[in-house]
């Protein structure tokens, strides 16, 4: 009888730990996520920013965008400025983003060109923008993942930092890692590379994104990144 007790007391742990398992995992991925966000000045910051400037050197992903390259973004409307080179010629563009859409083109002089010439490298345009945001704002992004409710600890420069596995991020998996202690994302590690992530900044309005992207073969800077809640209109219509 007493052996039947213990039968019944060990089935019943086997459930408990079955039911209560995912929630902890979810409690333990919730908390994870709200590191990350106070890490970057909290979710409140992130959503009231309506604009975002940042001009940024490496990572270039199309032999038609070349050198560094300066966005300019409306959060709501997705209008975006572009101020770089473009199939070797310096050109201020405005397109957006949400209708893949190219509305003008100045030349250096301030000069409208025709559109023609430049509809063909507007979807790497659109590409290069979206690697260049995920990227800058990778706190943000990274929550949109697919991250693993699973999680390891590890040392690095004497900063204890949780790791987590993503599944999509660029449309790749990977991992990153996360300070304990303040919630910034000091590591990723993505495409059999990894990049130390550093150089935080209040971008404005106590938004907080990481500048630099040190890689053992390559490295990504934003030497000037802003956030604002007023914009001009007309940098998103005229040069």
């Amino acid at each position: 009888m007493k052996q039947r007790k213990n039968i019944v007391y060990y089935i019943y742990l086997i459930f408990a730990v079955l039911a209560f398992s995912p929630t902890l995992m979810l409690a333990q991925s919730n908390s994870i996520i709200d590191k990350i966000w106070t890490g970057v000045g909290g979710k409140n910051k992130w959503e009231s920013t309506k604009y975002l400037m940042f001009t940024v050197s490496g990572n270039s992903k199309y032999p038609s965008i070349s050198g560094s390259r300066k966005f300019l973004l409306d959060k709501q409307t997705g209008n975006v400025r572009f101020e770089g080179t473009l199939n070797n010629e310096n050109v201020v563009a405005l397109l957006n983003v949400q209708n893949q859409k190219l509305n003008h083109v100045f030349d250096e002089n301030g000069v409208e060109v025709s559109l023609q010439e430049y509809k063909e490298v507007l979807p790497d345009l659109i590409g290069q923008y979206n690697i260049d945001l995920k990227v800058l704002s990778l706190p943000i992004s990274i929550m949109a993942s697919n991250i693993s409710s699973q999680s390891s600890n590890k040392i690095i420069n004497a900063e204890k930092l949780q790791k987590l596995d993503f599944s999509n991020f660029l449309g790749n998996s990977g991992s990153f890692y996360v300070s304990e202690e303040s919630g910034l994302v000091k590591r990723l590690d993505l495409d059999n590379k990894s990049y130390l992530v550093n150089g935080y900044k209040d971008v404005g309005n106590g938004l907080i994104l990481p500048t630099t992207f040190k890689g053992s073969g390559d490295s990504i800077t934003y030497q000037k990144v802003a956030s604002f809640t007023e914009m001009e209109p007309e940098k998103f219509k005229e040069f």
